[in-house]
């Protein structure tokens, strides 16, 4: 507790250290005296929201459980490794903290930035760590081109963008872009969405990285820097 002071001392610390004394010592038991539980587990955020559901029922209120198929916006749509081993840490509590850490990543200034922060706190990340870190940055992007669908297979990538998002991109400077980034980009127009296809076979990078720089161009090029 002592180096949680140390260091948050400056004007206005004072919920940043009790945030962090919560996680120490855990949210406790509500309804009774026990002070213990791992609020970093879950969250901040989902326990506010079970601890609501959980008041709710208690009331009588009716609590509408989301079906699965609610949540499928939640998922990654890329299928990279997204573990971390124990090789890096066998710490449960810090990989918690890693994974959070990573889900921050939006930007090349957020990649840099994590990235010193882990290697600086834990070691040098390994390459699957990276390809996790690059994995979260395009979530972001998918999320703010509204790409919700992707076909992927051993050999290639389809990326769908939204009818919306679609009509807002001029379709040859569009394949121009992606022809100075790699040749192997493919182009195709269906029930007016626009594909953007790349075979991923014998790359000098990884895909990831090829998608990233396309995305954050299309963003740039369309004004379409928005927030999700």
């Amino acid at each position: 507790r002592l180096n949680t002071i140390k260091e948050f001392t400056e004007l206005g610390s004072g919920f940043k250290i009790a945030m962090r004394d919560l996680s120490i010592r855990g949210a406790g038991d509500i309804l009774g005296s026990e002070q213990s539980g791992f609020i970093d587990t879950i969250g901040i955020e989902l326990y506010l929201k079970m601890l609501k559901d959980a008041v709710d029922k208690i009331k009588g209120n009716y609590v509408e459980e989301k079906d699965e198929d609610d949540n499928l916006d939640n998922r990654t749509l890329i299928d990279v490794d997204t573990h971390i081993g124990d090789e890096y840490t066998n710490d449960e509590d810090i990989k918690i903290e890693i994974h959070k850490m990573i889900n921050e990543v939006d930007s090349m200034d957020k990649f840099v930035e994590v990235k010193s922060m882990l290697e600086d706190r834990f070691g040098k990340i390994t390459p699957e760590m990276e390809i996790y870190m690059y994995e979260e940055w395009f979530e972001k992007l998918a999320q703010k081109l509204e790409i919700k669908t992707v076909k992927q297979t051993k050999t290639m990538i389809d990326l769908e963008l939204s009818e919306e998002i679609s009509n807002k991109i001029n379709g040859e400077d569009l394949f121009m872009l992606s022809y100075k980034i790699n040749k192997r980009f493919k182009l195709n127009y269906r029930n007016n969405k626009i594909h953007i296809i790349l075979e991923i076979v014998n790359l000098e990078k990884h895909f990831l990285l090829y998608i990233i720089e396309l995305l954050t161009k299309i963003m740039k090029n369309n004004n379409l820097e928005r927030k999700a």
